[in-house]
């Protein structure tokens, strides 16, 4: 009797250690897989830029009354200094899409907008390294250029869509104030016609 169960219950010992062994490279291989999909998707430029967007609006962030210059890129740490450059460069972005949704000329400036982001891309990957830490001179020099970059090209779609509104306004400022005049005149008209009350 021993003899029997003596096969049967190593055949049930090799069975659960195949399939331990089977879970847990299977959890292995599912786990670096996982993180290989992981680590593209967080430095996906997309998503850098709207977790930048995302640090940069949250609390706890002052931000400058004006542009960054080179003195508060030196003194700022790698962390302001991202948080400053991806707004600088969302505000870039925006203006372009506003200028292109009124209708006015972008020419060059949407493919602008890109090689700045994939430059801003690039330079928030060297000041993630030290977060807390002091911009070295020449990442600082940088990232005050993207800065100055982003804002000659938001003043740009900003005067292109003001031109093209510019128009549209003074177009519908000169019709309805035609139209106010010829509704004028028919309520005149109008109300000459009526009867008047005998006295």
């Amino acid at each position: 009797m021993a003899s029997l169960w003596e096969p049967i219950l190593a055949g049930t010992l090799v069975f659960v250690a195949l399939a331990m062994v089977s879970m847990a490279t299977g959890a292995y291989l599912l786990w670096r897989y996982g993180r290989r999909k992981w680590r593209a998707f967080h430095s996906h430029g997309a998503v850098v830029g709207a977790m930048a967007l995302w640090d940069a609006t949250s609390g706890g962030y002052s931000r400058p009354k004006g542009p960054m210059t080179s003195e508060d890129s030196t003194r700022w740490t790698a962390r302001k200094v991202r948080k400053e450059m991806w707004r600088a460069v969302d505000q870039a972005d925006a203006a372009v899409r506003a200028a292109d949704g009124v209708g006015a000329p972008t020419a060059e400036l949407p493919s602008l907008c890109r090689r700045l982001r994939d430059a801003a891309i690039g330079l928030d990957r060297v000041l993630r390294v030290d977060p807390a830490g002091a911009v070295p001179p020449q990442v600082a020099g940088q990232a005050v250029e993207v800065v100055r970059a982003a804002r000659d090209l938001q003043q740009a779609a900003v005067a292109s869509a003001g031109d093209a509104t510019a128009q549209r306004v003074a177009d519908l400022t000169r019709d309805a104030g035609h139209e106010i005049r010829l509704l004028d005149a028919g309520l005149a008209s109008a109300e000459a016609a009526l009867p008047r009350p005998r006295r």
